[in-house]
């Protein structure tokens, strides 16, 4: 799967389904352009900050910034979740385990396996609790 159908994938075709599995190729690439969107809004950030003639310029701007990125991150919220969840079903795990994970997320170890989990492990090659393979 290429960059921009899993974005596609994700955003459009796949924005409240949390069912079904989800390539490790799809979740990883949507985890890139999340990432990517977080550092576009720190260099916008940086370069706002750097250009206003006083401290009341650049609260004002990065202000507004501050709402569209969180704009931004609540609408990516849901498909991000949704596609963690799928990325479990292709492992034969349940979508809880995100919840599970989350709540013990202030301990090392859970975080490592949960990152484990959704983006190194391979997928099943076959069916699954979940359903055939997405490949």
């Amino acid at each position: 799967m290429s960059f921009i159908d899993a974005i596609k994938s994700a955003i459009i075709e796949n924005y409240f389904n949390f069912s079904g599995r989800a390539r490790r190729s799809e979740y990883n690439y949507f985890l890139l352009f999340y990432i990517l969107i977080a550092i576009g809004f720190s260099i916008i950030a940086t370069l706002l900050a750097s250009t206003a003639d006083n401290i009341f310029a650049a609260l004002t701007s990065l202000g507004w910034l501050m709402a569209v990125q969180g704009i931004v991150y609540l609408l990516l919220f849901i498909p991000s979740i949704a596609l963690a969840v799928r990325r479990l079903h292709d492992i034969n795990r349940t979508g809880w385990m995100l919840l599970v994970m989350g709540i013990f997320s202030f301990l090392i170890i859970p975080y490592i396996v949960l990152l484990y989990w959704v983006i190194l492990k391979e997928g099943d090659s076959g069916p699954n609790n979940y359903g055939d393979p997405v490949k």
